[in-house]
C-alpha cells in the first residue's frame, strides 16, 4: 500500500460479513492494479463478529482499523474527530458492499457502491417470483429432491438417460439465497437437456415414481410433475435467464477489471430483457411465446430500468462512465444499449466531461519543479450535476439495436485545452478489439500517457461485485463444517 501511496493511488475495497452455526467473520478484500499492471486482490482483513453487533457503527470501526493497520489512510480511535487522523475513508477510492442496509450504513462516509451481482439477483427475483414461474420452479425443486434423494429413482433415472446417449448426472440442488438465484437458471437448463429422459421415467415407471419414498419435506415425485405448457415455461425461462447468468459470471471476475464492463453489461440485459429481441439458446434462435414468460420478462426489465435507471446516483454513473472512458475498448462507448441513456456523441461528450473533471482535479501534472514530492491522497471532487440526470437517460429510447456513434475526439469540450493526454493522444488512438487485455495496452502505452495510466489504474481496479469476498468465505465454511 506504502508504493501506491507514494503514487498518489488509491486502492478500493469490498467486504462482507459471513455467518455459519453461529460463528461470524467480517471479510475485507482491497483491490489495486501494481507498477506492473497485474490486477491485484489482496485479503485486509478476516475479523471475527461473533461477539459483536453487527451495526453499521461497528462496521465502520472495524474498517477503519483494518485499513489502517496496512496503511491505508490512518485511524486513530482517542483522537477526536476533525483533527486529521481519520484519513481512511479519503484514502479508500472505492467501496464495494452487498445491499444490507448496516453494511451500507457503516460504509455511508466512503464512495461507494452495492454489489451488481445482489442487484441483478434482486431484479432476477422479481422474474422467478411471477404466479405461474414460481410454481413450475418449485416443482422442479421437488423433481430434484426426488431424483436426489431416492436410491430407485435415482437409478431409474439413469437408465433413461444411457438410452438416450444423454450423460448420466443428477438435477442440480437449488441452494440459493434472496441475494442468490444461479441454482434455479443451472436447473432449468438441466432438465431442458435431460426432457425426454424425465418425460420417459413419467411414462415408463408410473406406479414406482408414484409411490417411490417420500422427499424431506413429505411430499412425492407426482406431487411435482411437469404438464407440457409448464415444460415451455421451463424452456423459455432458461432461454432468457441465461443471458442474465452470463453478464453475472462476467461481473465476478476478479482477475481482471470489471469497473469499465459495468455499464456495457447492464446495457446488453435490458437490451435482451426488452420484448420481442431476439434471442439465442445454444446458438439456436428461440422465441418467448409463453404468456407467463413474457410477462415475468417485463416484470424483470421493469425492475432493471427501475434500480439502474430511474434511481441511479450520479456519483455511481458518473465513476462507471469515467471506468468505460479509461477503458480502451469501450472509451468511444460503442456497445449495444436498447435505450438512449449511452446513446451518440451527446452521452459520449459527458461521460468525458466527467473524466476530464477527475484529470483536471486530480491527475493532470502541475508545472512545478521536477523533485516534486510525492502527491498526497487525493479526496475525490465529485462533478457537479450534469444537465442530464440519470433518470432521463431512459426517458428518451428506442427500439433500435444500434452500435452508438463513436465520440470524435476533436470536439471540444469547453475550457479544455488542445493538447493533453486525454484528448489529443489517448481518446485520438483506435479503439481496441472488444477481447483486448486492457492491462496490457494500459503497460505498452505508459510511457506515452503516464499520468492517465495511474488514473486508469485507481478506476479500473473497482470489481464490480462482492465475488471474492464470497469465495474466501466458502473456504472458510468448508473449513468450519469440516473441522468443527
Amino acid at each position: 500500500m506504502d508504493a501506491l501511496r507514494e503514487e498518489g493511488i488509491r486502492p478500493s475495497i469490498a467486504g462482507d460479513i459471513w455467518s455459519e452455526g453461529g460463528i461470524s467473520v467480517f471479510g475485507i478484500l482491497v483491490y489495486y492494479i501494481d507498477r506492473n499492471f497485474e490486477y491485484c486482490e489482496r485479503l485486509v482483513s478476516a475479523i471475527p463478529f461473533s461477539d459483536v453487533r453487527h451495526t453499521g457503527l461497528e462496521i465502520e470501526l472495524a474498517t477503519k482499523r483494518a485499513c489502517s493497520e496496512i496503511h491505508i489512510g490512518h485511524f486513530r480511535e482517542d483522537v477526536s474527530p476533525g483533527d486529521g487522523e481519520d484519513t481512511v475513508s479519503e484514502s479508500v477510492h472505492c467501496t464495494v458492499s452487498d445491499n444490507a442496509s448496516n453494511i451500507v450504513s457503516g460504509w455511508e462516509t466512503f464512495e461507494g457502491h452495492e454489489c451488481n451481482d445482489h442487484t441483478l439477483a434482486l431484479i432476477v427475483h422479481t422474474y422467478l417470483a411471477q404466479p405461474e414461474v414460481a410454481e413450475v420452479f418449485k416443482k422442479l425443486r421437488g423433481m430434484t429432491m426426488h431424483l436426489n434423494h431416492s436410491v430407485i429413482g435415482g437409478k431409474l433415472l439413469s437408465e433413461c438417460q444411457k438410452r438416450h446417449s444423454v450423460d448420466v448426472t443428477k438435477p442440480p440442488q437449488d441452494n440459493d439465497t434472496r441475494t442468490g438465484w444461479g441454482g434455479a437458471c443451472r436447473q432449468a437448463t438441466w432438465y431442458i437437456s435431460n426432457q425426454v429422459s424425465i418425460q420417459m421415467y413419467d411414462v415408463e415407471n408410473p406406479v414406482r415414481a408414484a409411490t417411490a419414498v417420500a422427499n424431506p419435506d413429505g411430499s412425492v415425485y407426482r406431487d411435482h410433475r411437469l404438464e407440457l405448457i409448464e415444460w415451455d415455461i421451463v424452456k423459455e425461462s432458461a432461454y432468457f435467464l441465461t443471458y442474465v447468468m452470463n453478464a453475472t459470471d462476467i461481473l465476478q471476475g476478479t482477475k481482471y477489471p470489471t469497473a469499465s464492463r459495468i455499464l456495457p453489461i447492464i446495457g446488453k440485459v435490458a437490451y435482451y430483457a426488452k420484448a420481442g429481441t431476439p434471442l439465442k439458446f445454444e446458438k439456436t434462435p428461440v422465441k418467448i411465446t409463453n404468456e407467463a414468460v413474457v410477462h415475468a420478462r417485463d416484470l424483470l426489465e421493469k425492475a432493471l430500468s427501475r434500480r439502474y435507471f430511474n434511481c441511479l446516483a450520479d456519483s455511481k454513473l458518473e465513476d462507471w462512465a469515467v471506468a468505460i472512458v479509461l477503458d480502451p475498448r469501450y472509451k468511444h462507448l460503442s456497445f449495444h444499449c436498447v435505450n438512449r441513456w449511452m446513446r451518440g456523441q451527446f452521452t459520449a461528450e459527458l461521460a468525458v466531461q466527467w473524466t476530464r473533471q477527475s484529470w483536471e482535479a486530480d491527475w493532470k501534472p502541475k508545472l512545478e519543479s521536477p523533485t516534486q514530492e510525492a502527491p498526497a491522497m487525493k479526496k475525490r471532487k465529485t462533478a457537479g450535476k450534469p444537465v442530464v440526470t440519470a433518470a432521463s437517460f431512459l426517458a428518451d429510447s428506442d427500439d433500435e439495436d444500434a452500435m452508438e456513434e463513436p465520440f470524435k475526439a476533436g470536439v471540444q469540450v469547453e475550457g479544455q485545452e488542445k493538447e493533453d493526454e486525454l484528448t489529443s493522444r489517448y481518446l485520438g488512438f483506435s479503439r481496441v478489439a472488444p477481447h483486448a487485455d486492457i492491462l496490457a495496452w494500459w503497460k505498452e502505452n505508459e510511457k506515452q500517457l503516464p499520468y492517465l495510466a495511474a488514473m486508469a489504474r485507481e478506476f479500473l481496479a473497482v470489481p464490480a461485485s462482492t465475488a471474492g469476498v464470497e469465495r474466501a468465505f466458502s473456504s472458510v465454511g468448508h473449513t468450519v463444517i469440516t473441522h468443527f
